[in-house]
């Protein structure tokens, strides 16, 4: 029997995740994303499912490595940007923000951060937004070739909550990432150190299961010093407190006009025509990437983005509504 912390309800049986260990090997937990009719977006309901989960399965002394996987055609669309938090009303806006970024946003990675087991993130399809947030968070990172990955936000409505670029795939990299909001395959994320590897999409559950396996070979208490040395590495550069102080941005973000007219565009006719006025005039380079990458490969140069049509017609698109608008 597990015994849970005492300030962590009992969330089971979950209504919005998988909780399944393999049944031929007891030392390996999958949790799996388990709203595959709304692309997983995640909803608080669902977070607080996972990060019980993975608590749960951090107490079971037979579970040595956790995988996190999507259920469907993708790993997960974003955050519901329709569900808030029950627990902010009744109380005062300041506090309600700071509880929306602490509980809705970075607790849950930050608990994957400070958990003793290892995590593996397996991500197929799309991990986008804050979907892409939870799988960089994850010790590991396994990526089908053909999953495209992003913050697509950054072009219209926020900071991400969880500024990892500059950590991952360094300035250069992360500064184009974050403020273009392009798409990358997942190729592309591997080569630049933001995911661990990437496998063609039919291999992906052989080579995380190899992986999970082998960690689980190494004793539990090395896996968690080693992940607390790597940890720490990260933090004496200032990684958890950058990433700490980014929420004040994500929040702050939300008050600019661009994010306003979302919201407007999203209440009045609906989310799917906001998605479209924020991305189209980048040629809905996300799915068109996606797109891509399934039927002609990955082997482009980065940002593959750049190579496709969608994207010159976009820009040409929205140029000559520019001009007749001036």
């Amino acid at each position: 029997m597990v015994t849970m912390p005492d300030d962590i309800a009992d969330r089971t049986p979950y209504e919005s995740i998988l909780y399944e260990k393999d049944p031929d090997d007891s030392r390996l937990l999958r949790i799996t994303l388990n709203q595959p009719d709304r692309v997983n977006a995640l909803s608080y309901d669902m977070l607080m499912d996972l990060r019980h989960a993975l608590i749960h399965g951090e107490r079971d002394p037979e579970v040595k490595v956790i995988i996190i996987k999507g259920a469907g055609r993708a790993f997960g669309a974003g955050f519901d940007l329709g569900a808030r938090p029950r627990f902010t009303e009744g109380i005062s806006q300041t506090v309600a923000i700071e509880d929306h970024i602490r509980y809705y946003h970075q607790d849950v990675w930050f608990t994957i951060w400070n958990l003793q087991k290892p995590v593996i993130a397996q991500v197929h399809g799309y991990a986008l937004a804050g979907a892409s947030e939870l799988a960089f968070m994850c010790d590991v990172t396994i990526m089908a070739e053909d999953a495209v990955t992003g913050y697509p936000p950054a072009r219209a409505m926020s900071v991400p909550d969880t500024f990892y670029w500059p950590w991952l795939c360094g300035v250069k990299k992360g500064k184009y990432l974050s403020m273009s909001g392009d798409p990358i395959t997942g190729k592309e994320a591997a080569e630049i150190g933001l995911a661990t590897m990437a496998v063609p999409a039919d291999k992906l559950e052989e080579q995380v299961t190899l992986v999970a396996k082998r960690l689980a070979m190494v004793p539990s208490e090395l896996l968690f010093l080693n992940k607390y040395a790597n940890n720490r590495a990260m933090e004496t550069m200032g990684m958890r407190t950058a990433m700490e102080s980014t929420g004040k941005l994500h929040d702050y973000s939300h008050t600019f006009e661009s994010a306003r007219e979302f919201g407007k565009i999203s209440r009045e006719q609906g989310l799917n025509a906001a998605l479209a006025w924020r991305d189209g005039k980048f040629g809905d380079d996300f799915r068109a990437l996606r797109k891509m990458a399934a039927e002609k490969g990955t082997d482009y140069p980065f940002p593959q983005a750049l190579s496709m049509p969608e994207v010159r017609e976009g820009l040409q698109k929205y140029e000559e509504e520019r001009k007749r608008e001036e």
